[in-house]
C-alpha cells in the first residue's frame, strides 16, 4: 500500500525555518547591548572618571532607578539629577538677588543667575538629545553646562552661604552626565 504524505508536511519544515530566521533577524544586537543592566563595577568605572568618585556614586545611587537601569537609563538619571540641582541653584540665586544691597555682590549674583539659566537650557537640550539617542550632542551639551557653571564659580563671592557648594554639586552632576554620554557615544555600554 502506498503511503500518502499530506502536502503541508513538506512545507512545514521550511515554514519553521522561515519563522526562526525572521525572529533571529528581528533581534538587534544594538538593542541587547544597550539594555544590559548597570552593575556596581560599571558604575564605579564611570564615577572614577569624574572629579569626585565618592559623591558621584552617592548621587547616582540616591535615585532608585540606578539599581535596575541600563547605561541609557543611567544617562537619564544623571540628566534629571543635574536638572534638579541647577534649577534649585538658580532659584536660590534669584532669592539672593532680591536680598542683596551691595552693587558688586548683586552683579556677581546676576552673572551667576545668567550662567545657571544657560546651564538649565543646556540640560534641557541634553534631555532632548538623549530622547533621540544623539549621544555626541548630549555630551556636547553636558560640556557646555560645565562651562556655564565654571563661569559662575569664577565670580562666586567667597562669603556666599550656599553658592560654592551648589556650584560644586551642579558641576559634578554635569560631569557625570558628560562621562556617561561619552561612554554611550563610544558604544561602551
Amino acid at each position: 500500500m502506498k503511503q500518502i504524505v499530506p502536502s503541508f508536511c513538506s512545507s512545514s519544515s521550511s515554514w519553521l525555518i522561515s519563522l526562526l530566521l525572521t525572529i533571529f533577524l528581528c533581534i538587534s544586537p544594538t538593542q541587547s547591548r544597550i539594555s544590559v543592566k548597570i552593575g556596581s563595577n560599571v558604575l564605579s568605572q564611570i564615577c572614577a572618571q569624574t572629579e569626585d568618585p565618592n559623591s558621584c556614586l552617592k548621587d547616582l545611587q540616591s535615585d532608585h532607578r540606578t539599581a535596575s537601569t541600563d547605561l541609557y537609563g543611567l544617562a537619564q538619571v544623571s540628566i534629571n539629577l543635574a536638572n534638579i540641582t541647577t534649577n534649585e541653584t538658580k532659584t536660590k540665586i534669584k532669592s539672593q538677588l532680591g536680598q542683596t544691597t551691595d552693587p558688586t555682590l548683586y552683579d556677581k549674583y546676576l552673572k551667576c543667575l545668567d550662567s545657571y539659566v544657560n546651564a538649565v537650557s543646556k540640560i534641557n537640550y541634553a534631555n532632548e538629545r538623549w530622547s533621540i539617542k544623539d549621544f555626541l550632542a548630549l555630551e556636547a551639551a553636558a560640556s557646555d553646562c560645565l562651562i556655564d557653571i565654571n563661569t559662575c564659580k569664577d565670580v562666586t563671592p567667597p562669603t556666599s552661604p550656599f553658592l560654592p557648594q551648589q556650584n560644586d554639586k551642579s558641576h559634578l552632576l554635569c560631569n557625570i552626565m558628560s562621562t556617561i554620554a561619552k561612554r554611550l557615544a563610544a558604544g561602551n555600554n
